[in-house]
This record gives structure tokens, C-alpha cells and sequence, in this order.
């Protein structure tokens, strides 16, 4: 960041328009931003710990002797010597050097071995495309091979074995119920036709009729009757 602020604010002009500053819709979501990051930093220190007394469901107060709990003093006395470095170095880098645009970074020329790792973003990207995105596309073509394979096949064969159930389901209602209904009306028709010429209102047919149950029934008992 100290290089950056450097560049921007000490370094030589890089635009072709005179600089002027940002229209409100952008300085001021940025204002905002930075003024919350400053007050959550107080909230969240020891001397007013609000978010860690509501985890707990309890009261917190004020108190700057917070800040004199054991070993604190050394964390906050060494986090501020690493921000101070950190900020010395890039000064003593970038502060009074003025870099020209199309010069080489002042990095470049004095550690080149480290420069380069930092110029590929110590090869993060490289190293996400080799592992978390190499994975994604394996199993990418692991589930598109189970779409595929295995679940569009077992939605194939469901729907054949329906298929084939409808076809023996039409099968048996064409030539079982539908034939068998149609034989018993045709049967019944036949035999309605056949009672239909028996009664025809003569009685002349009928005495026939009763003639020769008579003769059919005497010869039955004879017939039953013989030793």
C-alpha cells in the first residue's frame, strides 16, 4: 500500500487529463466505509470488547485497563512494529525515488528474485487453476459421465419398462377383456335369437316343444329305470 501510495500521490503523472477528484457517488460509499473500519477497530479492542460481552450476553464497559491484560502489550507492541517496518521499507523504496512511468520498479532492479514471485501474485492463480479449478472440471466430467451413463440410463430404462407395460396392458384389454366381452355378447345375441324363434307365440310350437321334453324325460326314466 505504501507503494501504491507513493505511485499515486509522489510518483510522476500517468494521465493525459489533469487529475481531479471523484465524484461524490464514489467518495462517499468510501467515507463510509473507512469510517466504520475505524470504529469497529475501538470496538473491537480490550478496552471496549461490545462484540465479544454480546456474544456473552452481557454488559461491557469502558475500561483502558483492557489493554494491560497479560501479553497484550508485546501482540500489539509487535503488530505495530511490522505495520512501522512495512511502511519504512516501501518508503525507502518508492518515497524518494519519483519513478518515471516506463522505468522498471524499484523492487525490479534491487531483488529481481523477489520481484518475480510478487509480479505473479506469488503464482496463487497458477496454483488455484492446478488444484481447486483442475478439480471442478474433473468432476465436472464426473457428473456429467453419471448424467449420462447412470441416471439418464435408469430414466431410459424406466421409461421402456412403462413402454412395455402399456403395450402388454393394451394387449390383454384388446384380445382378453375387450375380446372375451364381445364373444359373451355375441353368445348372448345367438342365444336371445335362438329363445326368440322358440317363442314366437304359436302354440303349435309349444305342444311341439312340451311333445318332446315329454318323450326326452320318459326315455331319461327308462332308461334309469332298467335293472
Amino acid at each position: 500500500m505504501t507503494r501504491q501510495v507513493c505511485y499515486v500521490f509522489f510518483g510522476h503523472w500517468r494521465g493525459h487529463e489533469a487529475a481531479h477528484e471523484s465524484p461524490k457517488v464514489m467518495t462517499l460509499p468510501l467515507a463510509i466505509l473507512a469510517f466504520f473500519a475505524i470504529a469497529l477497530g475501538f470496538v473491537g479492542t480490550p478496552a471496549w470488547p461490545w462484540f465479544h460481552a454480546f456474544l456473552e450476553n452481557r454488559t461491557a464497559a469502558f475500561d483502558l485497563h483492557g489493554f494491560l491484560e497479560p501479553g497484550l502489550g508485546l501482540l500489539m507492541l509487535t503488530s505495530s512494529l511490522v505495520v512501522f517496518a512495512g511502511l519504512g521499507l516501501g518508503w525507502w523504496l518508492y518515497g524518494d525515488k519519483s519513478p518515471q512511468p516506463e522505468a522498471p520498479d524499484a523492487l525490479e532492479k534491487s531483488a529481481p528474485w523477489l520481484w518475480t514471485p510478487l509480479r505473479n501474485r506469488l503464482y496463487v492463480d497458477e496454483l488455484y487453476d492446478a488444484t481447486v479449478i483442475a478439480f471442478y472440471a474433473w468432476w465436472a466430467r464426473v457428473a456429467d459421465w453419471f448424467d449420462r451413463r447412470v441416471w439418464g440410463g435408469i430414466v431410459t430404462l424406466v421409461a421402456w419398462l412403462f413402454s412395455l407395460w402399456a403395450r402388454l396392458n393394451r394387449f390383454l384389454d384388446v384380445h382378453w377383456v375387450d375380446g372375451g366381452f364381445d364373444k359373451s355378447c355375441e353368445e348372448l345375441s345367438s342365444g336371445g335369437g335362438l329363445l326368440s324363434r322358440v317363442e314366437g307365440g304359436r302354440v303349435q310350437n309349444y305342444l311341439r316343444i312340451l311333445a318332446a321334453a315329454i318323450v326326452v324325460l320318459t326315455a331319461i326314466l327308462l332308461w334309469s329305470s332298467r335293472p
